[in-house]
């Protein structure tokens, strides 16, 4: 299933897309220019929630430091959709795709309201210029991997200082078991403990992912460089990293989540009740108020080996309510794109290690021999 620029734009994660790659675009083939990003800047400030700009993180093509103009307050979406039509696009090289996506998934937060950005690139005044990015972009054949299914002759895991990684996975009957048993703990709890009002000041567990002592693997670029590396939400600023190969034996089942219904079908099939431990979070990043759930892990691992969430399907769906029934909903939550997580054993981790280290100059990955200062992780 091919990625639509239309199923683009539904995205919250993909409009941001979009947005960041037309700032890096005027960076890269205009650099002596800041009409773009100092528009974006000023009309995203004004939409900011509590009118302050709260986000912790910056886009790489942002313009602070170079020399903008003092703008009107009145700035807002007609006057940046304007400057977007016309500003050249840059060409959607491997290289540029990959630093944009980084600063997309990283700007992702499912525990309180939209950036002002994504605010602004979910206008209906940036639609129209929004698409000819997308159509720029999607007919490139450096976005046609997006919408791949999972790779299973290119699998890679990932081993990061300080959270659980390929080193730390359990036996997954175990693992689904037990989280399983904890989330109908914390709903229950939630239900005695926080006021039904969503708009009430409380806050949970609000991603939707598989559980962390699960195996998961992703897909490499052209470098080797694992694609977790660069696109990983909620990230603590590692610069280093260890990763393993991965095989799956035979021929796993794998629930490919490449769009809203394919996340939404899951939903149905194997649906847990979350509404009390996430709507506080949920209605503020997505507006909505009512009955949340998300998928059954325990239950979905009784008919696949394993799940799938493409680039395509991220960015299409991630951070957006997607109806589940005739009045319950879902959000995909705390999910990197093009990540896959395993729910069976039948799995085989290369014992060869590689290092990685960031360049902070070039923000790529690169191998190394060893990370200084760090324990390596055991080969197993």
């Amino acid at each position: 299933m091919a990625l639509t620029p239309e199923a683009l734009l539904d995205g919250p994660r993909g409009r941001r897309l979009l947005l960041e790659f037309a700032l890096a675009s005027e960076q890269r083939t205009d650099p002596s220019s800041a009409e773009l990003s100092g528009l974006v800047h000023e009309a995203a400030r004004v939409l900011e929630p509590q009118g302050e700009h709260r986000g912790q993180l910056m886009s790489r093509w942002a313009v602070f430091g170079s020399p903008v103009r003092v703008l009107s307050p009145a700035v807002g979406p007609a006057e940046v959709a304007r400057a977007l039509d016309a500003t050249d696009l840059a060409d959607p090289s491997e290289d540029l795709l990959r630093l944009v996506l980084a600063d997309v998934v990283a700007f992702a937060r499912y525990w309180q309201e939209p950036e002002g950005e994504d605010l602004l690139a979910g206008s209906a005044e940036l639609r129209g210029a929004l698409l000819r990015v997308a159509r720029h972009l999607l007919g490139s054949p450096q976005t046609q991997w997006w919408s791949h299914e999972v790779r299973l002759s290119d699998q890679a895991c990932v081993q990061w200082p300080d959270i659980p990684g390929y080193d730390h996975s359990g036996e997954p009957t175990q693992v689904l078991s037990d989280w399983c048993a904890e989330q109908q703990a914390l709903e229950l709890r939630a239900l005695g403990d926080r006021p039904e009002d969503p708009k009430a000041s409380y806050g949970g567990v609000w991603w939707s992912r598989p559980p962390d002592h699960l195996l998961r693997s992703t897909a490499r670029f052209s470098d080797h460089a694992p694609a977790v590396l660069y696109l990983f939400e909620d990230d603590f600023g590692w610069e280093t990293a260890h990763t393993r190969r991965l095989w799956v034996s035979g021929a796993p089942r794998v629930c490919e989540i490449r769009s809203a219904q394919d996340w939404a079908a899951l939903c149905e099939r194997f649906p847990l009740e979350v509404s009390a431990e996430k709507r506080h979070d949920w209605y503020r990043t997505t507006g909505r108020a009512g009955r949340w759930v998300i998928p059954d892990w325990e239950a979905a691992s009784k008919e696949y080996d394993g799940v799938h969430l493409s680039v395509a399907g991220y960015l299409s769906s991630a951070g957006r309510a997607i109806p589940v029934g005739a009045d319950t909903a879902s959000v995909i939550a705390g999910w990197n794109p093009g990540e896959s997580w395993w729910f069976t054993s039948e799995t085989i981790l290369g014992s060869e290690v590689t290092h990685w280290q960031l360049d902070e100059e070039s923000l790529h990955w690169r191998k190394v021999s060893s990370c200084a200062g760090e324990e390596l992780p055991p080969a197993g």
